[in-house]
């Protein structure tokens, strides 16, 4: 997705299940190839609920990976909130 602001805070929630999500962000400019330069931090909800956290030194593209962990039968139900876009303030 195209960036839309300096940082980003985006939002996992975890629905249901018996497993585990962890969602790493990445970024990229648009003449980059590959899937980008992976971004410090990821969202990882303990258990039922939401996970929220702040990315920042985005470049033109923003990608969201997602890894299912677990054992053999083991899923999740789980969805992504649109991310809020914002810039820094120059004081």
């Amino acid at each position: 997705m195209p960036r839309g602001g300096d940082y980003m805070l985006a939002t996992v929630e975890l629905i249901a299940g018996n497993g585990s999500i962890t969602v790493n962000v990445h970024t990229k400019n648009r003449e980059d190839t590959g899937n980008g330069t992976a971004v410090s931090g990821s969202l990882s909800p303990s258990g039922v609920g939401r996970d929220t956290d702040e990315f920042t030194s985005l470049k033109e593209l923003v990608r969201y990976e997602f890894v299912a962990g677990g054992t053999t039968s083991q899923w999740v139900l789980f969805r992504m909130l649109e991310p809020v876009w914002f810039d820094a303030v120059a004081v």
